[in-house]
């Protein structure tokens, strides 16, 4: 089991990966003028990114689950590389090499936060260290754009900024290096008494294997319930993408709303997700089914509210739902991961299910916007709750399913 100092260490980890992923998404207004390419080709800038996020989060797992990997080794390589890579950023000669670097900072974020996931998720103990892992994750993506947007406003060049923001990172990545391999400490390892030794040989931290975590291979009779928590996963981060990408444009165009009306009605959504992330970090969840079935209840309510609400009107309700719809979010992610470690309490698994949650980002936007092209933005709630149902349905089946084995006595706990 990790030691606190190393949880600590993948806990930072997250939030520098949440840093290299969100500083060149603030700079894509000058990258589109210095290369001449238009904003909107800068789509399939993000969706190589979360391809490679999705293909490296889950082929670590199905590598890891054949053999064992240095798991903790790659995760600060990973950290290191994309902190080089954001330094080298405001240099780069194309959109060609802007699109070839994005590829490589996805991948890499891939192996950092589908690792650092799954080492501070525990079957058998306390998960607050996963729950303070997401609320650091949420800081490190305000915390970016707001550097970049202080930055350019001082009239800092790019080139510049990335060196910046790429050494801020790169301390970061040096900071969870020392916290997981605390180089200052030795590993004594006892030997067989030699005549004239003392039977004890140091050996520097650089060639120790890194610890495994409480967890063991799951139970075959359970592993047909986890393609629908993987689609709960799914579902669930299609919606957190297309509210972060679209509901803007739905108050603006089918409310009638201002433009900085509708940036706030968006940040309440993430006001709403960071409270009840921040609450989640102090408190224990006894009963997840329950816990999870609540939160998604709590976001299809919002849902409902927000269908009802006539259109061309902007007020106080419309704030309170997107608040609530937020609020319902906040714990869902890490509340499916721990519920993973303890039903099927296999390493792999959990980095299938962050995989699964990278390709949620990816299809959300892309499926929204092909949806509401066709049916008006007007109805894109319909989309929302279409999302909300599809997710409690995959949970419910998936608890059914759990639930089955263990009433035959194939518990899986």
């Amino acid at each position: 089991m990790l030691n606190t100092m190393r949880r600590a260490g993948l806990v930072i980890s997250l939030a520098g990966f949440a840093i290299s992923v969100n500083t060149v998404p603030a700079l894509v207004p000058w990258f589109s003028n210095q290369f001449m390419v238009p904003v909107g080709n800068f789509g399939i800038l993000f969706l190589l990114q979360f391809a490679a996020f999705t293909l490296c989060s889950m082929g670590v797992g199905r590598l890891h689950a054949s053999r064992k990997l240095p798991l903790l080794a790659i995760a600060v390589v990973s950290l290191i590389i994309s902190s080089v890579l954001l330094f080298l950023i405001g240099l780069l000669p194309n959109f060609f090499m802007l699109v070839l670097v994005m590829i490589v900072i996805g991948g890499a974020g891939g192996l950092v936060e589908s690792i650092g996931t799954t080492l501070i998720t525990t079957s058998n103990g306390s998960n607050r260290m996963l729950y303070t892992s997401q609320f650091f994750y949420a800081l490190g993506a305000f915390f970016a754009p707001l550097l970049v947007g202080l930055l350019l406003r001082v009239e800092l060049s790019v080139p510049r900024i990335g060196n910046m923001v790429g050494l801020f990172t790169f301390c970061i990545a040096i900071a969870v290096w020392l916290l997981i391999f605390q180089p200052w400490k030795r590993r004594v390892v006892p030997t067989m008494m030699k005549p004239g030794g003392d039977g004890d040989n140091s050996i520097p931290d650089s060639q120790i294997i890194p610890e495994s975590t409480d967890m063991v291979v799951a139970p075959s009779g359970v592993r047909y319930a986890f393609p629908f928590l993987f689609l709960t996963m799914v579902s669930y981060v299609m919606i957190e993408g297309a509210v972060g990408s679209w509901f803007a444009v739905y108050v603006y165009e089918a409310l009638s709303a201002s433009e900085s009306q509708s940036s706030f009605a968006l940040s309440m959504f993430w006001v709403g997700l960071g409270v009840s992330r921040l609450i989640s970090m102090f408190r224990v969840y006894a009963n997840h089914p329950r816990t999870l079935l609540t939160h998604m209840a709590m976001m299809g309510a919002s849902v409902v509210i927000l269908i009802f609400l006539p259109l061309g009107e902007v007020g106080f309700l419309l704030f309170i739902a997107i608040f609530l719809l937020g609020f319902g979010c906040g714990p869902v992610w890490p509340l499916l991961i721990e519920y993973c470690s303890k039903i099927f309490v296999t390493e792999h698994l959990l980095m299938y299910l962050v995989g699964g949650g990278s390709l949620g980002a990816l299809l959300g936007p892309v499926v929204t916007a092909t949806l509401f092209s066709i049916i008006g933005v007007d109805r894109m709630m319909y989309l929302y709750l279409a999302y909300v149902m599809l997710m409690i349905g995959m949970t419910v089946v998936m608890l059914v399913v759990t639930a089955s084995h263990r009433n035959r006595g194939r518990s899986p706990v």
